[in-house]
């Protein structure tokens, strides 16, 4: 009797199996085993089932929050057995699918996907970017704009990697890039500092508009998110650290950046159809129906928390939700909960589980 390989396995089966898959990161490994099966698995993978984000921890880990699940890697590349002396690359995540990979040793940058396992070299960034941990960067299907503090690059995407090339832009010489939104053909530069944000069109990367703070005092956190025409601006004051963990925000504001004369508008709700999800590099809105444990007109974000030692420092990272209705957080009990890990350079972010490479992920509105 022959003996059959998982690759001989018929095609019918293999399709069945593929449709019965829900969650995309065991889609992502069926269509990794081999040629075969990733064709079994074409219309899983064309119309993969929604997906609530996931944090991408600076330990290359996965944190599903809904299966309350780590998973390691996935299908992030490995360095080649030369290149093993190297440091490992730090990875910022988006909620469009692609993350950034930075090699603190000598800045060489990539896109990687790391639920198809696909790579996109970059340019190599410019020698002051290893004067600082802090990044901010996003991409749009043009190209990515990234900055490290004062002043913001573009890279043009292109088919030559001779073309490819970061360039500075003139009209935003001198912001103060604390993060940086991409959504619906513009770029949304926030400078945390002034509460201050700029709106710049993907294509010509000409300014757009200007949006001012609204009347509030400088915070000690600020974060903005984007959902449709609709910013939000998420404001911590220094003083809300005395409270505990049961408070977070202090203030909060909406604002339609397409309206003749936008202004910032005290935010009592953004429904209940839908959750804000902000950390340090992106905001971006989801919507909750389908998901049993997402609770809509709340804004998730997560915490980082020092454990220093006599012979290192860990950091320990947890997910908090906060309620726009009662104005107080609590934190979500999970697997992360006492876990620590190593003190790396990069923040935990948020990202959309797709295995679709272009720019639009079905799980953002």
């Amino acid at each position: 009797m022959a003996v059959v390989g998982w690759s001989d396995l018929p095609s019918e089966l293999l399709t069945d199996v593929a449709a019965g898959i829900t969650e995309l990161a065991d889609i992502s490994r069926f269509r990794s085993v081999c040629s075969s099966w990733r064709s079994a698995a074409g219309d899983a993978a064309a119309a993969p089932p929604p997906q609530p984000p996931w944090l991408l921890l600076p330990s290359r880990l996965f944190f599903s929050p809904r299966e309350d699940r780590i998973y390691p890697d996935l299908l992030l590349p490995r360095p080649a057995a030369a290149d093993r002396r190297r440091r490992r690359p730090r990875l910022y995540g988006s909620p469009h699918g692609w993350t950034l990979a930075v090699d603190p040793t000598d800045l060489a940058a990539s896109l990687v996907h790391p639920f198809t396992g696909a790579t996109r070299t970059l340019p190599t960034l410019p020698a002051f970017f290893k004067e600082t941990d802090d990044l901010a960067w996003d991409w749009s299907p043009h190209g990515v704009m990234v900055s490290c503090g004062e002043g913001i690059l573009f890279c043009f995407f292109s088919d030559s990697s001779d073309l490819l090339s970061w360039a500075p832009i003139p009209a935003l010489a001198g912001c103060n890039a604390s993060s940086i939104n991409y959504a619906a053909a513009n770029f949304f530069v926030f400078e945390e500092d002034v509460c201050r944000t700029t709106v710049v069109d993907a294509l010509t990367l000409h300014v757009a508009a200007v949006l001012p703070a609204p009347a509030v005092d400088l915070p000690a956190e600020a974060r903005l998110a984007v959902a449709g025409d609709d910013l939000f601006l998420l404001v911590k004051s220094k003083w809300m650290y005395l409270f505990g963990d049961d408070v977070d925000f202090s203030k909060a504001f909406r604002l339609n950046h397409r309206s003749a004369h936008p202004a910032w508008q005290d935010l009592t709700g953004i429904g209940y159809d839908r959750a804000l999800f902000v950390d340090s590099l992106h905001g971006f809105a989801v919507p909750t129906a389908g998901f049993a444990n997402l609770e809509g007109n709340t804004i998730y974000s997560v915490s980082t928390s020092e454990v220093s030692n006599r012979r290192h420092t860990t950091v320990k990272y947890s997910v908090s939700a906060f309620s726009l209705d009662s104005r107080s957080s609590k934190k979500l009990a999970s697997r992360l909960d006492g876990r620590e890990m190593a003190m790396r350079g990069e923040t935990p972010s948020w990202i959309i589980p797709s295995i679709i490479e272009g720019a639009a992920v079905a799980s953002l509105v």
